[in-house]
């Protein structure tokens, strides 16, 4: 009977690291998005859009705008939810998909980086080092080693 609540003691202890892991790589993940949103936010006056995009016919630079903001709500409904939201996100089956496809946004932008820059950039290799750490850091709680208590 004591070796039966040792081995509970061991696997509650396990489970409690293994949750405060996660959640760490999850916050970690959402602090980049963060960053990620404020940086495509900049883009207008960073990259003079107002010049460089005048070009465009109306409906062109409307869709091409339109799709900026959608895809910073995106970032930041992403960012709020894995600083704030993080326990949910990690225990619920919606949580765990949402991981999946925040993850799949980053490698997405690593793929593109490849097929539509050609690597040819010369911020290529920061952009993909960038991508990948929350593409990572999103996944790796996915793929941990489980035990009767989780889920």
């Amino acid at each position: 009977m004591q070796n039966a609540g040792i081995e509970f003691y061991r696997i509650i202890k396990n489970k409690l690291f293994t949750m405060k892991r996660n959640i760490l790589l999850v916050r970690t993940a959402g602090v980049i998005t963060t960053l990620f949103s404020v940086f495509h936010l900049s883009f207008y006056w960073l990259f003079h859009w107002k010049e460089r995009l005048s070009c465009l016919d109306t409906d062109t630079w409307a869709i091409f705008h339109a799709f900026n903001y959608g895809m910073n709500m995106m970032f930041i409904l992403f960012a709020l939810i894995s600083l704030f939201m993080t326990k949910k996100l990690l225990s619920e089956s919606l949580g765990k998909v949402l991981l999946v496809f925040m993850s799949s946004i980053y490698v997405m932008r690593i793929i593109s980086e490849f097929v539509l820059w050609r690597c040819q950039q010369p911020m290529s290799a920061v952009i993909i080092i960038l991508c990948l750490l929350p593409a990572v850091l999103y996944l790796l709680p996915l793929f941990g080693k489980r035990n009767k208590l989780q889920d």
